[in-house]
């Protein structure tokens, strides 16, 4: 398992501010790992006048790789969904797709695989964003 420990300097935010802005980044900061599907142990947040802290413990090594799956139109579909529907997941023709069974009708699936990444370069990637 690792831990997180996150600090920023923040002398331009009001002191009477901080505990809301620590809150704010612990949200921030749960809501990416659970978007991304990374579980964690426990958050705690920490503020001073000038600095804060987040401290996220019970992170594994690795962030797992995901399968995902976006829905498409029906089968049998007006020729126009099927493009836009190839052209929004990266599809090059419709037989790239999966078809599935929904109460009754087929539908097409994208699915996409992302690769495992190691928690590091996961951070690296996501800090900036949030």
């Amino acid at each position: 398992m690792a831990d997180l420990l996150l600090e920023i300097l923040s002398e331009e935010i009001p002191a009477r501010m901080q505990k809301q802005a620590a809150g704010d980044l612990e949200r921030l900061f749960i809501d990416c790992l659970k978007k991304e599907g990374v579980s964690f142990e426990k958050t705690k947040t920490y503020s001073t006048p000038r600095r804060l802290a987040l401290h996220i413990s019970g992170l594994p090594l690795e962030k797992e790789a995901q399968v995902e799956e976006k829905r498409g139109p029906q089968v049998g579909a007006p020729q126009q969904a099927l493009q836009g529907f190839m052209k929004a997941n990266g599809l090059k023709d419709i037989s790239e797709a999966v078809k599935k069974d929904i109460k009754g009708k087929s539908y097409y699936f994208a699915v996409s695989t992302s690769q495992s990444q190691k928690i590091d370069a996961f951070f690296s990637f996501h800090i900036p964003e949030i």
